[in-house]
């Protein structure tokens, strides 16, 4: 997705770079053109560093130290390298096509926003070993000017996409309030993290205590208070009319739906433990606003994205491979600072 990739990148940014070094030649070769928009070796290396030194804090304990070399995915012959050089080239195309747009929507940095970029450039700059940063080849104005582009681009995306009004059915986005509570039977973690199961005697319990906070909730009607007098943490959230995309167990979620406002489950079981849930309203307005917001935001997006792939069967894009291939993806970053 390409919010996705952009947000990665962003992410990225404000916290590492690596690359092979800032020199003239990196600055005057290109790697690739977008509508004749050079995209210069400098800054293929820039992202391609960013990104990979991601990847690796992400997926490096998971992976090891040849995570590049291996397969990426089923994909015959495709490395998770060449994958990683897919997407960065796909985020760079994304944002200057999309600056390449911003005069026809009308949108530009205003002052305040670039005050703001150049101060988030600068703190960059201090947060960071100069011999990293040099290895880099970031230097703040390089940064301010990639920021800025990105910037850019999520201003021209707004743009695109802002008269576009979604079809959101009542029905997608009518919640209902619950209240629920978990009686864990799989243990507590340590200062840690590290969870330390509860023993067979415990589970047994736990399992009693589910039932003593079910009996006690269901004479009072309110299983909130009654989970929080047996030092429990009660949940007040919503559902919907299915369990797509909810995030709450979906076994509880079935369950509150057989309730008639006000009635408390059984205990319901699965691999954490024991829920019980409370259905406590037919119409949640907090929850319902949510969802449309929620879906009218997947709506746009999701717009914007085919308005891009337009943009880019529509563009030329040329690639020259020498170039690009001058950044390798071979070892892990750490090896080399």
């Amino acid at each position: 997705m390409i919010r996705k990739r952009i947000t990665a990148v962003l992410v990225t940014v404000c916290m590492v770079l690596g690359g092979c070094g800032n020199t003239s030649e990196e600055e005057e070769a290109t790697a690739f053109t977008v509508n004749g928009e050079a995209v210069s070796l400098r800054e293929w290396n820039f992202y391609v560093r960013m990104n990979q030194m991601q990847w690796e804090k992400e997926g490096l304990e998971t992976w090891g130290d040849d995570m590049w070399s291996q397969a990426a995915g089923e994909e015959e012959g495709t490395t998770r390298a060449d994958r990683l050089k897919e997407e960065v080239q796909e985020t760079i195309c994304q944002i200057h096509l999309a600056c390449q747009y911003a005069k026809e929507y009308g949108v530009s940095l205003d002052e305040a926003k670039q005050r703001e970029v150049r101060e988030r450039a600068g703190s960059f700059m201090d947060a960071y070993h100069e011999a990293l940063l040099d290895y880099a080849g970031a230097d703040e104005a390089f940064v301010y000017e990639k920021l800025s582009e990105r910037e850019l681009s999520l201003l021209v995306e707004e743009a695109a996409v802002a008269d576009y009004e979604p079809v959101i059915l009542e029905e997608e986005v009518h919640r209902e309030g619950i209240c629920y509570v978990l009686i864990s039977t799989t243990g507590l973690r340590d200062s840690e993290g590290n969870l330390l199961p509860f023993t067979e005697e415990e589970v047994k319990e736990r399992t009693k205590l589910a039932e003593e906070v079910c009996r006690a909730a269901r004479e009072s009607g309110k299983l909130k208070e009654t989970a929080e007098a047996n030092g429990l943490t009660p949940i007040e959230a919503s559902m919907g009319r299915s369990n797509e995309g909810d995030g709450h167990e979906p076994r509880m979620l079935d369950a509150a739906r057989e309730l008639a406002v006000g009635e408390i489950s059984d205990p319901v079981w699965t691999e954490e433990g024991w829920f019980l849930v409370q259905h406590m309203n037919d119409y949640d307005e907090v929850g319902t606003d949510y969802w449309r917001e929620k879906l009218t935001k997947q709506a746009k997006t999701a717009e914007y994205e085919r308005i891009y792939e337009e943009w880019k069967a529509a563009a030329e894009i040329v690639t020259y491979p020498e170039v690009m291939d001058q950044v390798e993806v071979k070892i892990v970053l750490k090896e080399l600072l």
